[in-house]
């Protein structure tokens, strides 16, 4: 948890104060980014005078903002209109109401949106002239026709927050255009894809653990209990086997983790108790393989170590399955250009096909005339549209980009040619 004191001015206290965290400022002991993304809340305390503290709504922290994605590759194109119609604003004086599907056949434009109360207290809800629609407790979804053949689904929120004298108000029905909600989906799945699939790369600072919050220690002294070692792991991992290895190598432990910047904690366990931890200082890191050797430190004690561990544990040994328990950092210490624009281009596609679909299949271009006249352009591809050039060169920068990002961040592939 990430603590920042906030002062606020003197004088009169106003309603909305307004503050700057910076996200990169919040660094582990390590000076590694403590933050991934993901959702966060923020909590304020006020400590003068005390008052209950006060949480936000879920923050979401993403590599790429759905600002960035919009003006570095959409270009304004997530802004043009679809066939699904929306209200610009839900319902503000008509409280506790929200608008959650509007009827295709609906014209944009301003319409009335009215409630009305009668003698008796009964609520009624009106939609551009159409009939009324008395609000039943009951139920929380209505559907309110308008004076032609279109409708509009609303959904009480709160009863009690209706209106308790007759009211109207006019709302915007526009088409609809992705909102930084949908494009920052598209970001969290394009990045999952970079991470998970492309690259299998972590590509923020990761703590994996194989035991969750603790990793077990073996007994000190004589049978004394030694204490967990505690930890704010991201990811469980599956525990790894031991090999022996070939005469005049030291020992070593390779992680299936590229970028292992550093071992929290390494446990040797057999038949699930753990039987030998090895100090951190013997462990000698390369980080872009993720390959760990054990090189005991100079001393008369780590040699006896040394040769106990191999007397008693190793010596004669094929494998141990699931001898390795461990909590290791991985991922890249820092996110570089390339990485961003891999994402933002796979979010881009999808984003891409998502404002595609509301033209026509088929037609490159359409224009009307003053005179009413419809001019329309069509392509040989019966299934593209006016947005498939971009697609396809979005998928060939792409498809070009990923095998570059190997090479840099996880060295070269090996081929045998037989």
């Amino acid at each position: 948890m990430h603590t920042e004191d906030v002062a606020l001015p003197p004088g009169p206290s106003r309603r909305v104060q307004l503050t700057h965290i910076d996200l990169a400022r919040i660094l582990d002991p390590d000076g590694q980014p403590a933050l991934r993304r993901g959702r966060y809340l923020v909590r304020v305390t006020p400590v003068d005078p005390p008052a209950p503290a006060l949480a936000s709504g879920d923050v979401h922290v993403r590599l790429v903002t759905a600002h960035r994605l919009e003006v570095d590759h959409l270009h304004g194109l997530a802004r043009l209109p679809a066939d699904v119609l929306q209200p610009r604003q839900q319902p503000r004086a008509v409280g506790g109401v929200e608008i959650i599907d509007v009827g295709s056949t609906t014209r944009p434009g301003f319409w009335p949106l009215a409630c009305t109360v009668d003698a008796s207290g009964q609520r009624f809800l009106q939609w551009a002239g159409g009939g009324q629609v008395a609000v039943d407790p009951r139920f929380r979804r209505f559907v309110l026709p308008d004076d032609r053949d279109g409708f509009v689904e609303v959904e009480v929120l709160d009863v009690d927050r209706l209106p308790l004298a007759s009211i109207e108000e006019s709302i915007l029905i526009d088409r609809a255009r992705l909102g930084p909600e949908t494009l920052g989906r598209y970001v969290d799945r394009a990045t999952d894809w970079l991470e998970r699939t492309a690259l299998q790369l972590f590509l923020e600072p990761t703590v994996l653990s194989t035991d969750g919050e603790t990793l077990g220690r073996p007994q000190s002294g004589l049978g004394a209990p030694a204490s967990p070692l505690r930890l704010d792991a991201d990811e469980i991992v599956p525990p790894l086997t031991f090999f022996v290895q070939p005469a005049g190598k030291w020992t070593g432990v390779r992680f299936p983790y590229a970028h292992v910047t550093r071992v929290l904690g390494l446990v040797g366990h057999i038949a699930g108790v753990p039987t030998l931890e090895l100090p951190m200082p013997w462990i000698q890191l390369q980080e872009k393989i993720g390959f760990a050797q054990v090189v005991p430190s100079h001393g008369q004690a780590a040699w006896g170590l040394l040769s106990l561990l191999a007397a008693d544990v190793f010596h004669g040994a094929v494998e141990l399955p699931g001898f390795w328990h461990f909590a290791i950092r991985a991922g890249l210490r820092e996110i570089p250009g390339d990485i961003l624009e891999a994402i933002g281009k796979r979010a881009a596609l999808d984003a891409l096909t998502a404002i595609g679909q509301a033209f026509k299949p088929g037609v490159s271009s359409e224009s009307i005339s003053k005179e009413m006249s419809v001019s329309t352009a069509y392509v040989r591809n019966a299934q593209a549209n006016l947005l498939s050039a971009t697609r396809a060169e979005f998928k060939a920068d792409l498809d070009a980009l990923i095998p570059r990002l190997k090479n840099r961040y996880l060295g070269l592939s090996n081929v045998a040619i037989v």
